[in-house]
């Protein structure tokens, strides 16, 4: 396995899976940290260019070496998630605002835990059981001015109910707008009604992102690649010191999957079956999440758009209750473990797992 950190030498520009055409829109949003489509086809471009002799534009010998546009080929991807240097030099992960979160005074506490439902409620659900995640008498939580994201380490203090520090997302990164007017570079002239506004990431000093896989060949250390929009530069650099949480093995009898990165499932919130990631009988119970988030991007290989799919977004806590002994299902050698119906290979539906 390899842990990247990556950091910028500029600005960033990650899309929003909403199409910017010229002519047609003229507002491209950014969105930090990247789907990891982004990351993928940066690190696959990478190995492709730097310790491959295939050329690019043979499709066949291409896909012999990193794969093709949807098989993913040998690579095996967790993250990309938010990460930051400390005064010490240690790389700090952090997770992204959990939806089932109360914010006070710049704290992060979670919600009472769900309760069995009185007899007489009968709601619409497409699950068996579905428990309320609070009481309408609970007291109404602090309406945070923005997101504050949760430390790797407060995790487990989190899931026990303990208020820990969040972090702001404005320590973090700022978006910057740019203007621009469309060239007709023929007649060196702009081309009337093509105005255009990108909006750019800038992270803050020592604020990267942090990424693990297997698959690829990667002998180097430190390096620089081509990420995102108008391929704007990253610095990576090899991280051996840093480790997941490990996966409790078995689950334990009341447990959540945090969504550490956007899950697509086949039914909108939930997934085909989640039989697919589970040894032994599990029952979701609660589920707290924000609306949905589009993860789209462009398919070099076939010079088009890809597909754009709705999908859970990162911060989408999911409630389950096991029957008996249960355990998660590996998808790969990596220590950490994703539950997605599509791109699951790649980092789609990275999770933690608590209890509850």
């Amino acid at each position: 396995m390899k842990t990247l950190f990556l950091e910028p030498l500029d600005v960033w520009l990650f899309r929003d899976g909403r199409p910017f055409t010229a002519g047609e829109q003229f507002r491209a949003a950014s969105r930090f940290p990247p789907s990891p489509l982004v990351v993928q086809g940066a690190l696959r471009a990478y190995h492709l260019m730097v310790h491959s002799t295939v050329p690019a534009w043979d499709t066949a010998a291409v896909a012999e070496v990193v794969g093709g546009p949807d098989d993913w080929g040998p690579l095996r991807l967790a993250g990309p998630l938010v990460a930051r240097r400390t005064a010490s030099g240690q790389l700090e992960a952090l997770l992204p605002p959990p939806a089932d979160a109360a914010f006070h005074d710049r704290q992060l506490r979670r919600l009472p835990v769900p309760e069995q439902p009185p007899e007489w409620l009968r709601v619409p659900a497409p699950t068996p059981a579905l428990f309320p995640l609070w009481h309408a008498g609970e007291p109404v939580s602090e309406k945070a001015s923005q997101p504050l994201w949760l430390r790797l380490t407060d995790f487990a203090a989190y899931c026990r109910g303990e208020p820990v520090p969040g972090v702001p997302q404005e320590e973090l990164w700022a978006e910057e707008v740019r203007i621009g007017i469309a060239q007709d570079s023929s007649r060196r002239t702009t081309r009337e009604g093509l105005y255009y506004e990108a909006r750019y990431v800038r992270p803050a000093p020592g604020v990267g992102l942090l990424v693990s896989f297997t698959g690829l060949d990667w002998p180097e250390e430190t390096g620089v690649l081509a990420l995102g929009g108008e391929r704007r530069s990253a610095r990576f650099e090899a991280v051996s010191a840093f480790a997941p949480p490990p996966v409790p093995e078995p689950l334990p009898e009341r447990f959540v999957l945090s969504f550490l990165t956007p899950a697509v499932f086949e039914r909108g919130w939930l997934p085909r079956d989640w039989g697919a990631f589970f040894d032994g009988s599990v029952v979701l119970v609660a589920a707290a999440l924000d609306r949905y988030e589009t993860v789209g991007g462009f398919d070099l290989a076939r010079g088009r758009e890809r597909p754009a799919r709705r999908a859970v977004p990162a911060g989408s806590v999911y409630y389950f209750v096991a029957r008996g002994e249960a355990r998660l299902r590996r998808t790969s050698d990596l220590p950490w473990s994703t539950v997605s119906d599509w791109g699951a290979e790649i980092g789609f539906g990275t999770v933690l797992i608590g209890g509850w």
